[in-house]
């Protein structure tokens, strides 16, 4: 079944942090409806002089948009804390989406999770360099993880490290990070905790993130391959990754998070693919309002 939910903030505390403001929910909603889009854009160009005698395929059409875009996984892990899942598939299915990202995109850095926690907790200091999600505007990233009632969190390399959303506020540095793409299981629940989990990494100004509602599989590396195609061919950010990820594999449970002033905004702002990216208005806490999900699975 594919399902989506909604939860909203109706009360605001008085006291704030530009740093890093907290908000209770004193009413939750959630909206339950099947939704399925099947989107297809093709905008293809044929110029030929008069001399020629042939025709050569027609191709579509695919833009840059100055998307940037930084990589970052593991596959093993220091004494065998995390589970190798084997097969080389967490390296193949990154190399995978930075491969083909670059063919439109501006591949911004590719590297593993070894001492990384800080590269999603603090704040952008030195650029690609450093791999910092805040460094570009689009960190993708595949790892093992999950989440409690207060936070989400990803496995690090390093033995018993994780980044935690409890920790974390994108988009507030640097190049102001504005996608979080991880490729990891559990950090994405859609239920009454959802706020709780995420609204300090979006406080920072991020504008979207996906994952993994419950468990994502290993194998069919090549999801990453058509995410990728389809957010270059102009698809929603949200729709490509539920997309490509599902079909890969119908046992998958993929999300997407993203925020709005209200309802009605926060649904529309779901919609944004690489056209469209730059042009969304930034909110940054109290500007935030609510925060919606669609998951599938």
């Amino acid at each position: 079944m594919h399902e989506t939910f909604a939860t909203a903030n109706a009360v605001r505390e008085t006291a704030r942090s530009v740093v890093d403001a907290s908000r209770q929910s004193l009413r939750m909603t959630e909206e339950g409806m099947n939704v399925r889009k099947d989107v297809a854009a093709v905008a293809i160009a044929l110029a030929l002089p008069l001399s020629v005698m042939t025709l050569e395929p027609a191709q579509a059409q695919v833009y840059q948009h100055g998307v940037q875009v930084g990589t970052r996984c593991q596959q093993d892990y220091q004494n065998g804390w995390q589970v190798d899942v084997g097969n080389n598939d967490v390296w193949n299915r990154c190399w995978n989406f930075q491969n083909t990202i670059a063919g439109t995109e501006t591949r911004a850095f590719y590297y593993n999770l070894h001492g990384a926690e800080a590269a999603l907790e603090q704040a952008d200091g030195c650029g690609w360099a450093c791999g910092y999600a805040d460094s570009v505007d689009f960190f993708y990233m595949n790892t093992h993880g999950g989440s409690n009632t207060s936070a989400s969190y990803w496995a690090m390399w390093d033995q018993g490290a994780n980044a935690a959303t409890s920790r974390m506020r994108l988009g507030a540095s640097g190049r102001e990070n504005m996608v979080l793409a991880t490729f990891a299981c559990s950090t994405h629940g859609t239920d009454a905790y959802t706020w709780n989990r995420w609204y300090r990494v979006f406080a920072g100004g991020m504008v979207e993130t996906v994952g993994g509602r419950s468990t994502l599989y290993a194998g069919n590396d090549q999801s990453a391959t058509e995410l990728a195609n389809r957010m270059d061919n102009g698809e929603a950010i949200g729709q490509s990754w539920l997309e490509s990820t599902w079909y890969a594999d119908n046992s998958n449970s993929p999300a997407v998070i993203n925020t709005g002033r209200n309802s009605t905004d926060c649904w529309n702002r779901q919609g944004v693919n690489f056209n469209t990216l730059f042009s969304t208005p930034v909110l940054r806490d109290g500007a935030i309002g609510y925060m919606c999900w669609s998951s599938w699975n």
